[in-house]
Order: structure tokens, then sequence, then C-alpha cells
């Protein structure tokens, strides 16, 4: 017996407004769990030899977080277009959060040895995958199934350049590392907020340009 249409709708909605929850949960969880990885200093502790002991941290702690918040905006931003969902989507879906889950761990290993090639390597590897999950979240929904409403074709391609910038930040880093050194391989972490920023502005700018001719 087929669904009708306004109940078949209904039940989409729901099951994306499910999809959505849970993915925001996911996200507020892993951002939350960042800050345990920080101790306390102690009643006698002198409060700045403790922060200057712990700086690396503290660092991974504001990457970590930074990074998991334009996951998030990018996966906030691609659903508000997101008008249908299947079995493909949810997986690729839980993949990206997979990631984003498991993020905390690679974060508590580089505040404890940010001056090590290996843990910053690990760090970029892992940042690379959630990166390529989240492009490939996009071009799921977006280009190979149409599953979004009216969007902008500036604005579609830099949802998907939001995660391909991630993978390749992240991924150039990871040379750095092995042939300069850890550190500059995280300062470099940086040119990704400006990146994203930069790309969205630019889409934007566009999209506004053609609406107004």
């Amino acid at each position: 017996m087929a669904i009708p249409a306004r109940e078949q709708e209904l039940t989409e909605g729901k099951a994306l407004e499910r999809l959505i929850f849970f993915s925001d949960a996911i996200f507020a969880i892993a951002m939350t769990l960042l800050v345990l990885d920080i101790p306390r200093p102690g009643p006698r502790t002198n409060l700045a030899t403790f922060l200057t002991t712990h700086d690396g941290k503290f660092i991974a702690f504001f990457i970590s977080f930074w990074v998991i918040a334009l996951f998030w905006l990018g996966h906030h931003r691609l659903f508000r277009y997101v008008r249908h969902l299947d079995h493909g989507l949810i997986m690729i879906n839980l993949v990206l959060l997979f990631w984003v889950a498991f993020l905390p761990y690679p974060s508590a290993i580089l505040g404890d040895r940010a001056d090590t090639v290996s843990a910053t390597v690990f760090y970029a590897a892992v940042m690379c995958l959630a990166g390529l999950s989240s492009a490939s979240l996009t071009w799921y929904a977006v280009s190979h199934r149409g599953f979004t409403g009216p969007i902008h074709p500036a604005m579609a391609r830099y949802y998907t350049f939001r995660g391909l910038a991630t993978t390749l930040v992240f991924a150039i880093s990871i040379p750095i590392a092995l042939i300069l050194s850890p550190t500059a391989a995280q300062a470099w972490w940086f040119v990704l907020f400006a990146l994203h920023f930069g790309a969205r502005l630019i889409a934007e700018r566009r999209a506004d340009l053609d609406a107004s001719d």
C-alpha cells in the first residue's frame, strides 16, 4: 500500500530532525570533552608556572574546539537546505560524527606531546579524515543525490570546499612537521580559519551579485 505523499513528507521531516538533533548532540559532547583534558592547579601551585607548564593543552583545546566548531557550522548550514535523506546520507553523516567524537583523543595526545612529530602527524591525519567526511557529506547531499532545496551554485561549492580545505591544510602540515618542525606545522593550521572565512565571503559576494542582476 502506497504511503500518502503528505504522510511520507512528515515522516521524512521527522527523520531529518532526529538526524540533526543527534548530530548536534555529538558535536556538543565532543567540544565539551576537550576541556576535561586540561588539569586544574593544586591549591598551593603557582598559577603562572602551572599555565606555562601546560600551555600545550590549552593550545590543543583552542585549535580542536574551533575546528570542531567549523565542522558544526558547515553541518548546520548544509542541513538548512537538505529536504530529503536516505541510508547513504545517514551513513556518511555517521562517519563524520565518528571522527568528530574521536577528536578529543588525538587532541589530548597533542596536548601532552605538542613538541613531537608523531603527535602532530597523528592529529593532522585524523583531521584530514574528518575533513574528507565533511566534504563527502556535502557532495552526496547536494551534487550526487540533489537532496537540497534551492541553493546558489557558489554556496554549494563553498560547502564542499569547507571539508576539502580542512583536509588540504592538515595534509600539508604533515610534511611540514616531518621536514621542519611540529611547531611550524601547528602554526600552519591557523591558515584554515582564514581559508574558511575568506571562501565564505567570496561565495556570499557571488550569490549577492547574481541576485542583484
